[in-house]
């Protein structure tokens, strides 16, 4: 028995160099823990907010006496990412000929997979894309959906206006503002 008393005795002794303060816990916890709770908490918050894209689609909306027009789409997007824009016309007056233009610097970094429908005539004149669609009638509603990805850069905004004319004849604009995430 003497023996087990010894072994007993020698695991509670300290390695050498090893004083009791280093087996004391930190006076300085508290700031850890705080510290931890903001670095993981405070993105992941931020993230379920939607201050780092993702979020709800914004509606850039304007109104005429010929036509109605807005544009949703995510005015936060994140490098890399898919994203879907839906143009909408209400015209209250006949147009000749639909069409939908759109500044090229407000797609600058993206590429534009499908668009619904496809147009009858698309144009790349005067730095804007200009998609025709025909003739369309006071009271329908017309819907434009494009699906596009952004290309990985930096932190960037983009902007730009999103049109409705009859022909070359501007009807109604509506400028668009897009900010960029890495």
């Amino acid at each position: 028995m003497p023996q087990d008393e010894s072994i007993a005795a020698r695991t509670l002794e300290r390695p050498i160099g090893i004083e009791a303060r280093h087996l004391a816990p930190a006076s300085s916890g508290w700031l850890r823990t705080s510290l931890t709770v903001v670095l993981i908490g405070g993105p992941l918050m931020a993230a379920l907010l939607g201050w780092l894209g993702g979020g709800d689609e914004k509606i850039f909306a304007a109104r005429g006496q010929q036509v109605s027009l807005a544009v949703e789409t995510p005015d936060i997007l994140r490098s890399g990412n898919w994203f879907e824009t839906r143009v909408v016309v209400e015209p209250r007056a006949d147009i000749n000929d639909l069409a939908i233009a759109i500044d090229q610097p407000l797609w600058r970094g993206m590429s534009i997979d499908t668009t619904v429908p496809d147009a009858e005539k698309v144009d790349t004149l005067d730095d804007r894309f200009t998609y025709s669609f025909g003739p369309i009638k006071a009271g329908e509603r017309f819907v434009l959906k494009i699906d596009g990805q952004i290309q990985p850069r930096g932190l960037r905004r983009l902007e730009g206006k999103v049109a409705v004319l009859d022909g070359e004849r501007r009807l109604i604009e509506v400028p668009i503002a897009v900010t960029v995430l890495p």
